[in-house]
């Protein structure tokens, strides 16, 4: 243990032999929030603060710290003189940085301008026997600290804090939004006898109860369509997912969706409802619908204002790389997979090989400003409706903003037999090697023979809505505590 710590633990051992209690149950005073105080000062008026030591100057007879509540700063000082000597020397004693405190006094401005309560009394509320890795208002800069201990990050760090800020605002203002165009919000299990809903390995799990293996959901796209089944025409969650599978920049394998599912709409009404939602979303949050992030090394400002742009993904490919990928031959479209490292688990299918070579070279190059890509080929969707113009093809779209994905959306397979059809051929992907591939749900095709109505549905990515809302370009940043390596003690 530090030497430091060992010193705190001395403090707090001597406030107690003095009959100090160093975490008493609560204040013993009222405290008025910082923020109301700084928003609307009185000078002269006598306040009650409680908050957290950030910062203490020491100048002689004198003592200026900083306290912070609730993620707002207001400074006090402390003088022989007019606070006394008793609080004068309770503090220069017994209180650090990081200690929580009650203090009350009276407010003034310095011959600097800033609001300064001048204090009079003063209670302990929590002793830290830690003292902050940074100064107030500073990043902490190590990584492995930063992710495994948030609060400290977040504490310390009124930018941090308020990347977290948006985070939680986004998610209120999408269920403001959903609501107001009449959507219910309903609940879907987390574990679950058979996952699908995506392209993605499991987390498995075990039911002592039931003597079965169950699994965590990676979408919430087969239950929420079960209340169409049931007679609900607009439904939506937002919750966690849990996908076995990388972690980088845009992945964390717990990660949190909405998804949203509408009967008689279909992918051209889910297109017009996503632009409205991000763009509305933005301006609640942010007060405006332009944004800047990241893309290499320069900052680009994004327009998230209706209407996106609208393409075909075999358009796309001709558009940005001269390619007509629609008209290759198969062999030639092997000879890209192999040129960027991609391989496909469960063997060659055309449709998928044309998703996953869309991503890395034409998503993630291309499409900064905000761009519905659409109409996939058929076999990368076993979800999704088949185009009503080109069976070959599927209805479905992805947004792509900032070069990464935000939201899939089809629309929505009703046809029980198709829909057997396709599980079937997942199956056989399953069997050749694919664990990504969607296991065959017979209750969820049950479900769908008793009859669901035309039906719109969208996924949508919280996390990376809020990378594009909060300018960075690591999910890392957004997501309060991300999937790290657990730490090895000696």
């Amino acid at each position: 243990m530090s030497s430091e710590v060992d010193a705190r633990r001395d403090i707090r051992r001597k406030l107690i032999e003095l009959g100090l209690n160093p975490y008493p149950h609560t204040l013993k005073g009222r405290a008025t929030p910082v923020r109301d105080i700084v928003k609307s000062p009185t000078l002269g008026s006598n306040v009650g603060v409680a908050g957290r030591v950030v910062g203490i100057r020491r100048h002689g007879g004198l003592i200026f710290f900083d306290l912070v509540d609730d993620g707002h700063r207001i400074q006090c000082s402390i003088s022989r003189g007019d606070s006394g000597q008793e609080v004068f020397e309770f503090f220069d004693k017994f209180i650090n940085l990081g200690d929580f405190v009650y203090v009350t006094g009276f407010l003034y401005y310095t011959k600097k301008g800033e609001l300064t309560i001048s204090v009079r009394d003063m209670q302990l509320l929590a002793k830290a026997l830690r003292s902050p890795p940074v100064k107030w208002g500073h990043r902490v800069l190590d990584p492995e600290v930063r992710y495994r201990k948030r609060y400290l990050d977040i504490m310390m760090s009124p930018q941090v804090r308020r990347i977290f800020e948006i985070r939680f605002k986004t998610i209120e203002e999408i269920r403001k939004f959903m609501w107001e165009k009449g959507y219910i919000e309903v609940e879907t299990p987390i574990l679950q006898p058979i996952y699908g809903g995506a392209a993605a390995r499991p987390f498995k799990t075990y039911v002592w109860a039931l003597e079965a293996e169950w699994y965590l959901r990676i979408s919430l796209e087969l239950y929420l369509k079960r209340f169409i089944v049931a007679g609900f025409n607009k439904v939506f969650e937002i919750g966690k997912n849990f996908r076995n599978e990388d972690i980088d920049v845009e992945h964390n394998p717990e990660f949190t969706m909405m998804e949203s599912y509408e009967a008689y709409a279909d992918y051209n009404d889910i297109m017009r409802l996503t632009e409205e939602l991000v763009s509305t979303v933005a301006r609640k949050v942010l007060g405006t619908d332009v944004v800047e992030y990241p893309v290499g090394k320069d900052l680009v400002k994004i327009s998230l204002s209706p209407p996106f742009k609208r393409v075909t993904i075999y358009d796309a490919f001709r558009e940005f790389t001269g390619v007509d990928v629609e008209a290759l031959p198969d062999e030639k479209i092997k000879e890209y997979l192999e040129r960027y490292s991609i391989k496909l688990a469960g063997g060659y299918d055309r449709g998928r090989a044309i998703v996953k070579l869309f991503d890395r070279i034409v998503g993630r190059e291309h499409l900064i400003q905000p761009t519905f890509v659409t109409d996939f080929p058929r076999s990368s969707s076993p979800l999704a409706k088949p185009h009503r113009n080109r069976l070959d093809l599927a209805e479905r779209f992805e947004l792509y903003v900032g070069g990464m994905e935000l939201a899939n959306a089809y629309t929505e397979l009703n046809d029980p037999e198709l829909q057997a059809s396709y599980f079937r051929e997942e199956e056989e992907r399953r069997l050749m090697g694919d664990m990504e591939a969607h296991p065959f749900d017979w209750d969820f095709v049950e479900a769908l023979e008793y009859g669901m109505p035309p039906t719109g549905g969208l996924g949508l990515g919280i996390d990376r809505l809020v990378m594009i809302y909060a300018g960075v370009n690591s999910i890392k940043e957004v997501v309060p505590f991300p999937m790290i390596k657990p730490r090895e003690f000696d």
